[in-house]
């Protein structure tokens, strides 16, 4: 008898101490990703945090990534999206890369680095209306306005940006995650604006407005809110 409570209690203690060291110790869900997908944006919410002339559409892409090691990743993004009404087409085509760079490797909460280089273009085109008798239509002369000139005016827009952020990744399983980062971007922008002959199409061939290109750059600061897919390495 007494030797049976002798190993229950052994074996009591045992577990026990199992039960302690794991609870210590919980398991890493962030160790052997593979590749992953996910969706990065900037909730209109926090926009703007400060200061800025960046466009917020740069932060904005499906993302994918390639786990080199467990503190590697390779990252490519890009977004594409269209509006256009009766009038006012434009379009939006946006792609990035860059790396990350783990800092810690916790079992839920890890901290990392991450840098990008984006590439932006936007175009926007506008074709104005044109009315037979020289007035703007009201309501009830809409039949007064004739199709627009083959010539609408144009604006083009380049963006090249580089951003370096900090981030904390939550692991809420080995496959789901949330990541919040704060850093900043610089963008060099450049837009070329093609503006319309101003007036109807002439019968004799004149010379055609030039277009108008400006450039600048802008520094400013940068919040991204993603949540990401991985598989795991077989």
């Amino acid at each position: 008898m007494r030797r049976a409570f002798v190993v229950g209690s052994l074996l009591t203690l045992i577990f026990v101490g199992m039960s302690v060291a794991c609870w210590a110790q919980p398991e890493n869900l962030s160790v052997e990703r593979f590749v992953g997908i996910g969706v990065r944006f900037l909730p209109s919410a926090l926009m703007p945090i400060g200061p800025s002339d960046i466009d917020p559409a740069l932060g904005a892409a499906i993302t994918g990534h390639y786990w080199v090691s467990d503190l590697v990743a390779i990252e490519v993004g890009g977004w594409l999206s269209g509006f256009s009404d009766s009038w006012n087409p434009r379009s939006f085509t946006s792609l990035s890369g860059g790396l990350l760079l783990k800092l810690s490797d916790n079992a839920q909460d890890d901290l990392y680095l991450a840098g990008r280089a984006i590439s932006f273009q936007s175009i926007y085109r506008n074709y104005c209306c044109i009315y037979r008798e020289g007035e703007p239509p009201t309501e009830v002369q809409q039949d007064k306005i004739m199709p627009p000139y083959p010539w609408p005016y144009e604006s083009r827009t380049s963006i090249l940006a580089f951003e370096v952020t900090a981030g904390i990744e939550r692991s809420w399983s080995a496959q789901v995650t949330t990541n919040v980062e704060f850093g900043f971007i610089y963008a060099q922008v450049m837009t070329t604006n093609f503006p319309p002959p101003g007036g109807p199409p002439p019968e004799e061939p004149v010379p055609l407005p030039k277009p108008e290109t400006a450039a600048s750059t802008s520094f400013g600061i940068t919040v991204h809110i993603s949540v990401n897919f991985y598989l795991p390495r077989k």
